[in-house]
């Protein structure tokens, strides 16, 4: 049992909330409504009161963010980013159809959203902001002024790939995100977030984010979300979805770039009916340390869940993937599913897989798997024996362990990218 007197040390280094973050909020907060403020002042209330994690915390215990320099950094609640929003046609679809977004559909930044949609962020605030008991995640709702906002009204089904690029640049100090993706009754959208950041040099960058996907009855959404940033930058990224009665999303999530982060998905099947599919990668090269937390939780009954990670390491490389299912005691008849497989691609890189799960129901089908090894040497032998030199065999084998994610993003440049990239963190290693 924890001695309340004992202290542990703090994963970010430091104890007390700065003084700065309560001066960003009411910055943040000015020109406001006081409806509007007051929600962002209900976050800070809860970020403010909780501690910070610390080392004996099972999800924060392999990592050491101290280089942060919270103290003293600055807060960016308003990071320049600008959003470049582009159609393209559901691949098969004849391209030189040209169409426009629907009528009542938003996609915009989030801080235009605030001026330009006080009314809907203040309905969808209400709705989403709950007491939390992550600091890090109460702080970005409380902080964030800047982001992705996207609403599509009920019944509306948008017939086109969305793709959202959300380009910007990381200043030193604390770079504060939001986006919120909102589909109401019986919507239907694919979207792409593309997100990617230059930053200044210096060692004290954090990108804290926090996104929210939220499916109302019957809704239908398919997101990737495809976040690039330099080495330099630790990122700290929580991920909320809440689906309704009848629900579905599919959900694509890379977790590839920057020195240091931790990344956090969870789902939540709050609707009878409901179903998630949820497919990630992660893939930390030489210097770099990644952490990812996923949480399935069944909260209504016939609800289904499945959910594929797969990463690799390769130099000094460092993961960690924690997941968990969890079934409420009324979601009876559910079906989760959670697999984590791995390639340990260097001599020196390192993978943790932790499955997990808590069933509070009887009738229920629920099941994990995970995997951590190197690749096959029948494979490797297979492929020389064809007159496939070792460094091409090995690069194949890679870039198929991920094929089977990627090929499901829905715009054609979004993968060829995200594959890239996947191969030269591979080859210059």
């Amino acid at each position: 049992m924890h001695d309340p007197k004992v202290t542990y040390r703090s994963v970010f280094g430091i104890e007390q909330n700065p003084a700065q973050w309560q001066t960003a909020l009411d910055q943040a907060n000015a020109g406001l409504s006081s409806e509007l403020a007051s929600l962002f002042d209900a976050a800070w209330q809860t970020a403010s009161g909780l501690p910070f994690p610390h080392i004996k915390l099972e999800k924060w215990r392999w990592l050491d963010l101290s280089q942060t320099g919270l103290t003293n950094a600055p807060v960016w609640t308003r990071p320049q980013f600008e959003l470049e929003v582009e159609l393209h046609p559901v691949e098969g679809e004849f391209a030189g159809i040209k169409r426009d977004l629907p009528k009542g559909v938003v996609i915009s930044t989030f801080g235009e959203a605030l001026q330009s949609h006080p009314d809907l962020i203040t309905r969808m605030l209400k709705h989403i902001n709950k007491p939390s008991m992550e600091k890090f995640q109460a702080l970005a709702e409380a902080l964030a002024r800047e982001g992705l906002f996207v609403y599509v009204p009920r019944g509306v089904k948008v017939d086109r790939v969305v793709v959202a690029k959300l380009h910007g640049k990381i200043d030193p100090g604390m770079s504060v995100l939001r986006s919120i993706i909102w589909l109401e009754p019986g919507a239907e959208l694919k979207v792409v977030l593309d997100m990617q950041s230059e930053s200044l040099p210096g060692n004290n960058l954090l990108h804290l984010a926090k996104t929210d996907l939220v499916l109302e009855e019957d809704a239908r959404l398919h997101f990737t979300d495809v976040s690039i940033f330099k080495q330099d930058v630790t990122n700290l990224r929580y991920n909320q979805a809440r689906l309704g009665r009848g629900a579905k999303l599919d959900w694509i999530y890379s977790a590839v770039a920057t020195a240091q982060g931790k990344q956090s998905l969870e789902v939540n099947l709050e609707g009878e009916g409901a179903e998630a599919e949820v497919n990630g990668i992660y893939f930390p090269a030489e210097g770099q340390k990644i952490s990812v937390d996923t949480v399935q939780n069944h909260l209504a009954p016939h609800t289904r869940s499945n959910l594929l990670f797969r990463g690799a390491a390769i130099g000094d490389g460092e993961a960690i993937w924690r997941g968990m299912i969890y079934v409420d005691p009324i979601a009876q008849k559910t079906d989760g599913y959670q697999s984590n497989q791995n390639l340990m691609l260097g001599e020196r890189s390192e993978i943790k897989s932790i499955p997990g799960l808590e069933i509070c129901a009887d009738d229920v089908s629920c099941s994990h798997g995970a995997t951590v090894g190197r690749i096959d040497e029948t494979e490797l032998f297979y492929l020389q024996a064809r007159g496939v030199p070792l460094g091409a065999a090995e690069r194949l084998i890679v870039e198929g362990f991920f094929a089977e994610i990627i090929e499901q993003i829905p715009d054609e440049k979004t993968r060829n990218r995200l594959g890239d990239r996947l191969l030269k963190k591979f080859e210059a290693s």
